[in-house]
């Protein structure tokens, strides 16, 4: 009969999914940190435009590394590790979270259509398809969209109806997903990066959403140095301290542990 996770013993996987990660120092000033209604073109571009220039915008970055600070606030508590986190944008996302004096507590891989979790303090493995990591972490039921949102590279869905309304200089775009729930998502023109994304279930309850902020020029690429994901009654901050973009050695390494209690998570 398989093991089933207790709750309390997802909150290490749950740490190491937030980052399913080592990068050289940003490079420039802080580019932005308020709206700015000047922006060229401003408040006159149609969705397609806002959605082509984002999606112009973060196309350069095709892998990242990061090391950084996070805190997990959840309905158990709060938990604060430091971490490493290596990104693949097309298909994987690895993490390494250290806890005090830099000791390593755990590992982990999240890909297209499945994530790992090894926690090594106490010795169990976490498992199971992409899908399920998105009940105790935002976004990381899709490993692009995990990365995507860790450094804050989203990019609104063209395939979504969207009603666009601006206001003190950013964009809103507004829509109704084929799932039923709703998406709200805030693009600021002068970076041209989404900001903020709240999601709605069908009866329009907030069920999450993503948050970036203190954005950096870093390799010529604009970077929140701040990213916050809520989702299922969890709040991930993200505080990175090094960034870098396309790294030469980027090497995301996991080895499944044998010798761990594994749990399978559906």
């Amino acid at each position: 009969m398989p093991h089933v996770a207790p709750t309390v013993g997802v909150r290490p996987a749950l740490v190491l999914l937030a980052l399913v990660a080592a990068g050289c120092g940003p490079t420039g000033p802080l580019v932005r940190d308020a709206p700015d209604a000047t922006a060229a073109g401003y408040p006159d571009h149609s969705v397609d435009q806002v959605i082509g220039a984002v999606a112009a915008s973060v196309a350069p970055v095709q892998s990242a590394a990061a090391d950084g600070d996070l805190v997990v606030d959840g309905p158990d508590g709060s938990q604060s590790a430091s971490f490493s986190f290596r990104a693949r944008l097309a298909d994987s996302v690895a993490v390494v979270v250290r806890g005090p004096l830099g000791v390593v507590a755990g590992r982990g891989l999240a890909t297209p259509d499945s994530f790992y979790a090894a926690d090594r303090i106490n010795r169990q493995l976490f498992y199971g398809p992409a899908a399920a990591a998105e009940r105790y972490v935002p976004g990381a039921g899709s490993s692009e969209r995990l990365a995507q949102a860790a450094l804050g590279l989203l990019v609104p869905d063209a395939g979504v109806a969207w009603s666009l309304t601006a206001q003190d200089g950013l964009y809103r775009l507004v829509g109704r997903l084929p799932s039923g729930a709703a998406r709200e998502i805030t693009v600021d023109p002068a970076l041209w990066r989404v900001v903020r994304v709240r999601e709605f279930d069908g009866a329009g309850r907030s069920v999450g959403g993503v948050e970036a902020e203190a954005f950096d020029t870093v390799d010529g690429v604009v970077l929140p140095r701040r990213v916050r994901l809520r989702g299922g009654g969890t709040t991930v901050t993200l505080e990175h301290r090094r960034l870098a973009v396309n790294p030469p050695d980027l090497r995301l390494r996991f080895e499944r542990p044998a010798d761990y209690e594994a749990f399978p998570i559906q």
